[in-house]
């Protein structure tokens, strides 16, 4: 998106550090907006306080209890995970593989990730290594 909006304005102002110019601005807005939206999710995510997450081997996959909500997941609304250094990735099903939900691995003790890891390769395939955005 960068290269394209300094090409533009290289073609509408036939100067190379005008394009150079709109190029690294666009770049420092793309970065300035990236920490923006990691400040305010953090913020929303403070509010809620602590979590505890239960994964179970039923009917019930994922629920997360908070001091003032509580969220559940069949395994039927995932469709699959990926398993990262630093956690679990849960995902919604195909064809769009969102990020559903994310459990760290600094929360569990190394007996509870191979009982995770052993759940979430009975139910749900385990897909690339790389996440998908969201």
């Amino acid at each position: 998106m960068a290269v394209l909006f300094a090409a533009s304005v290289w073609l509408i102002s036939d100067s190379p550090s005008a394009a150079a110019c709109a190029f690294v601005g666009s770049l420092l807005g793309l970065v300035a907006r990236a920490g923006v939206l990691a400040a305010r999710h953090a913020k929303v995510g403070a509010a809620m306080g602590a979590w505890t997450v239960t994964v179970g081997d039923s009917d019930e996959a994922v629920r997360f209890t908070g001091a003032h909500m509580e969220t559940r997941r069949g395994w039927q609304s995932l469709g699959g995970y990926v398993e990262t250094a630093a956690g679990f990735v849960l995902l919604s099903p195909a064809p769009h593989l969102l990020v559903v939900h994310y459990l760290p691995k600094r929360a569990l003790g190394r007996d509870d990730t191979e009982r995770l890891r052993g759940i979430l390769d009975r139910r749900l395939p385990r897909r690339a290594a790389r996440p998908p955005q969201h």
